[in-house]
């Protein structure tokens, strides 16, 4: 194991601390980052000094500068990566695509978090891309028969949406009946 390290360059040495410590970081990466740039990225970039400076061999005194300059520029490229490709596309994964936010005016779904009629609860949308959550006021109409409260597990439709905040009305499904004086199938 000595003869292991003591053959080790300090360039097979940056790549094998690269490497031991992503794999060990990842599983706490979540619990040890700072916003975009997580611990991970550190052990990725020393990996990337000792994988460029196997290319070089030159004496120490440049070396080091070398490797510190090899770094922050490894470094400030992940963070730019990951600021211009990732978060764009993460932040367009967030959002459905295939609904627009007027989409779901007319829809269905059930409230789960009670709402009155000066507060915010959360309603369940049921659409045909599955269950959507929200959060739901009550929709106050102009001729001011409003529900003071919608509980809990009641049935609403969706009236209007404005700024990611539902607005809606009690809703109760009728079974279809058709009209008494049907048109259909009439023999003329």
């Amino acid at each position: 194991m000595s003869a292991l390290f003591e053959s080790m360059t300090l360039a097979t040495g940056l790549m094998a601390t690269g490497i031991i410590g992503a794999l060990i970081c990842i599983p706490v990466k979540d619990i040890i980052s700072v916003d975009f740039y997580d611990i991970c990225d550190l052990f990725i970039s020393l990996f990337f000094v000792g994988l460029i400076s196997t290319k070089f061999s030159m004496e120490s005194s440049h070396q080091t500068l070398l490797l510190i300059a090899l770094f922050l520029a490894i470094s400030l490229v992940i963070i730019l990566i990951k600021l211009f490709v990732f978060v764009p596309f993460q932040t367009k994964a967030e959002t459905n695509a295939l609904l627009s936010r007027k989409d779901y005016i007319g829809e269905k779904g059930r409230v789960t978090v009670t709402i009155n009629l000066d507060t915010v609860g959360e309603v369940v949308l049921y659409t045909i891309f599955g269950n959507v959550p929200m959060t739901a006021k009550i929709y106050q109409s102009s001729d001011d028969d409003s529900p003071l409260r919608i509980a809990t597990g009641e049935q609403i439709r969706v009236m209007d949406i404005d700024g990611g905040i539902v607005y809606v009305t009690p809703y109760e499904e009728d079974l279809f009946l058709p009209p008494l004086e049907s048109h259909w199938g009439k023999i003329k």
